[in-house]
C-alpha cells in the first residue's frame, strides 16, 4: 500500500464516528431540538398542568386536614343539577345555530370570489377584533325595550308592546350565537376552501345535478370543518361567563357563573374546584364523542 493510499483510509477513519456513537451534527441537532422544546414545554407545565393538579388538590380537600369528596356530593344538590343541564343546553343550541348559519355564509367566502367575498371576510375579522364585552354591551342597546329591535316589531304592527329580549334566556342565546359564529366560520373556512373543484366538476360531468354534488360530493368533504367548529364553539359556550351574566340578568344563570358565588359568597374553594373538574371532564367526555362519531383525529391527519 502506497502512502497516499494509507493517508485517505486514515482520514476515513477519523472522519467516520464511531459504531453507535452520534455524528458532531446529530449532536447539535438533538441540543438545538431539546433547546426550542424545552420552554413550551416548561409553559404547558407550569401554567396548564400544575393549575390543574392544583385545582384537583383544592377539590379532593387539599385545604383541609384529610382528604373528602365534599365538594363533588354538593354538586348532587338539585339547583346544581339544573345549571348544569341548562349549561348543557345553551351550549349544544349555540353550537347547532352556528353550524346552521355559518355553512352557507362561509360557503359564499369561499366559493364567490373578488371583492364580495373580501368584504365578508373584512367583516369576520372586525367582529373577531372588537372587544366581547363591547358587543355584549351593544345587544342590551339593540335588544331592550326601546331598542332599534322592538321599535320595528311595534312600528310594524307585530307587536303592540316591546317584547322581553334581553335580560332572559332569549337575550343569551340571540349574544351568544352572535359571538360564537365568527369562530365557526374562521375554522370551517379552511376546510371548505382545500375542498378539490376537480370533484365538483367530476360530480357535475357524470350528468348529476347541482344539489345532489353539493350533497354527496361537498357537504361530506366540508364535515371534518364543521366537527371542528363545533368542537370550538362548543368549549367557548360551555364555559363562557361574560354574556350570560350580562345579557341574562341574573334570569339564565349558568354553571359557571355558579362557581363565582361559590367563590364570592359562599367560600367554598373545595366546591368550586370539584366544579370545575367536573365541566373539565365534561368538556373532555365530548371531545372523546365526537372523536368516535365523526373522526376528529381524521381532520389533522387526512388519509393519503
Amino acid at each position: 500500500m502506497d502512502a497516499s493510499a494509507s493517508f485517505d483510509a486514515g482520514a476515513a477513519r477519523v472522519g467516520k464516528p464511531a459504531r453507535g456513537s452520534a455524528s458532531p451534527w446529530e449532536r447539535q441537532n438533538r441540543i438545538l431540538t431539546t433547546s426550542l422544546l424545552a420552554l413550551p414545554v416548561v409553559a404547558m407545565v407550569v401554567l396548564f398542568i400544575a393549575p390543574l393538579l392544583v385545582l384537583l388538590w383544592i377539590s379532593f380537600g387539599g385545604w383541609s386536614d384529610h382528604y373528602n369528596l365534599d365538594g363533588y356530593a354538593g354538586l348532587a344538590a338539585p339547583v346544581y343539577r339544573r345549571l348544569l343541564l341548562f349549561t348543557l343546553q345553551l351550549a349544544f343550541t349555540v353550537t347547532i345555530a352556528c353550524a346552521i348559519l355559518a355553512y352557507p355564509v362561509t360557503y359564499l367566502m369561499v366559493c364567490f370570489k373578488g371583492r364580495f367575498a373580501r368584504l365578508m371576510m373584512l367583516g369576520l375579522f372586525i367582529s373577531l377584533w372588537m372587544s366581547l364585552l363591547a358587543r355584549t354591551f351593544a345587544w342590551i342597546v339593540i335588544l331592550q325595550r326601546n331598542g332599534i329591535i322592538n321599535t320595528m316589531l311595534m312600528a310594524t304592527g307585530i307587536t303592540s308592546e316591546p317584547v322581553p329580549l334581553v335580560y332572559n334566556e332569549i337575550g343569551v342565546y340571540i349574544g351568544m350565537i352572535h359571538i360564537m359564529l365568527p369562530f365557526m366560520i374562521v375554522t370551517l373556512a379552511p376546510t371548505m376552501a382545500a375542498i378539490d373543484t376537480a370533484y365538483i366538476k367530476a360530480g357535475l360531468s357524470l350528468g348529476a345535478r347541482p344539489f345532489q354534488v353539493f350533497r354527496q360530493v361537498f357537504l361530506p368533504l366540508s364535515m371534518p370543518g364543521v366537527v371542528a367548529g363545533s368542537i370550538l364553539v362548543f368549549a367557548l359556550s360551555f364555559g363562557v361567563y361574560v354574556t350570560p351574566a350580562i345579557l341574562g340578568g341574573g334570569r339564565a344563570p349558568t354553571i359557571v357563573l355558579a362557581v363565582k358565588d361559590q367563590i364570592q359568597k359562599i367560600g367554598d374553594l373545595q366546591l368550586a374546584a370539584a366544579t370545575s373538574m367536573v365541566l373539565l371532564v365534561i368538556c373532555l367526555g365530548i371531545l372523546f364523542l365526537y372523536n368516535k362519531v365523526s373522526g376528529v383525529d381524521n381532520i389533522l391527519s387526512r388519509e393519503k
